[in-house]
């Protein structure tokens, strides 16, 4: 048998563990890592086995750790920070390093795509990838450069960079407004009205825009989803009235595939962040792209 040097487990297990342990969910470590809940269980279970204790419990909503299992990841969560940290510096000196934009589906359609195409014709050169995701965990865990984000900002992980507000609206298809006019909020209630369950709590739901308009406890009915495209799409094909980011949206309402219903809308009580990761700051070519990112094709007003 050969023998570790420094007689650890497996780095996939060890990097498994860590994965569950800052999440407290063997779930979501398992959406990071790409690989089944089981997958994650059985990792678990063998460094488990090897250090001949428990490192988590099992608690009514998930997983929580250990003493032995509190120990073990503040020093494997110490030893992956600094080792990420070193391969970033590495990774900055490097001229041709890759710098890579982490945002959400709907933001990376409507707002960054058409700044990232612009800066790839001038910048070819540059070697940008995207995370796309609507898990904000995932963003996070992602290890991304630079994050498009929406919420208050105040962010500990995150140099926060404010780039536009945005006032929330029912939105629908041309021909939905004109089959169903509508002029108060009890009238809009009535209607079929696109929910988004996203697993950002950040994001404004229909429940609560109607409490900002004054209309508390209205029965919200109609199809959902976990995307805010595709929701787009059902509104543009007549299934039923979205909530629209009007600055976010504004290519399909310059384009008369959506059109708001009403004239009530309200602000909305986050705004849109460049998120800049503190230890990827002095990555070459980084502040090439935010400035273009800040000065890009102007969002509608």
């Amino acid at each position: 048998m050969v023998r570790r040097f420094y007689r650890l487990p497996p780095l996939t297990t060890l990097a498994t563990f860590e994965a569950a342990a800052r999440h407290q969910s063997v779930k979501h470590a398992a959406a990071e890592l790409n690989v089944t809940p089981g997958a994650v269980s059985h990792q678990i279970k063998a460094l488990e086995g090897e250090v001949g204790t428990s490192l988590f419990r099992r608690v009514h909503r998930g997983i929580e750790l250990t003493g032995a299992g509190r120990e073990l990841y503040a020093v494997l969560s110490r030893g992956f920070q600094e080792t990420a940290s070193v391969l970033d510096r590495l990774r900055a000196e490097n001229p041709g390093a890759e710098i890579q934009v982490g945002a959400s589906t709907a933001v990376a359609a409507l707002w960054l795509m058409p700044r990232i195409t612009d800066f790839w014709s001038q910048h070819p050169d540059i070697r940008i990838s995207l995370y796309i995701s609507d898990d904000v965990n995932e963003l996070l865990a992602s290890r991304s450069d630079l994050m498009i984000r929406y919420g208050s900002g105040d962010w500990p992980d995150c140099e926060a960079e404010h780039v536009f507000d945005d006032e929330l609206m029912p939105v629908c298809s041309p021909d939905f407004a004109r089959a169903n006019p509508v002029t108060d909020v009890d009238a809009l209630a009535e209607l079929p009205l696109i929910q988004m369950h996203s697993v950002d709590a950040g994001w404004t739901t229909w429940r609560e825009w109607f409490a900002m308009v004054g209309r508390p406890g209205a029965a919200i009915k109609g199809p959902s989803f976990n995307n805010y495209t595709i929701a787009l799409q059902a509104a543009e094909n007549g299934t039923g009235v979205a909530l629209g980011w009007r600055r976010l949206i504004a290519p399909r309402l310059e384009a008369d595939a959506l059109v708001s219903l009403t004239d009530i809308s309200v602000e909305a009580p986050g705004a849109f962040f460049l998120c800049l990761r503190r230890e990827r700051s002095s990555k070459p070519d980084l502040h090439l792209l935010l400035d273009w990112l800040r000065v890009g094709p102007q969002i509608a007003a």
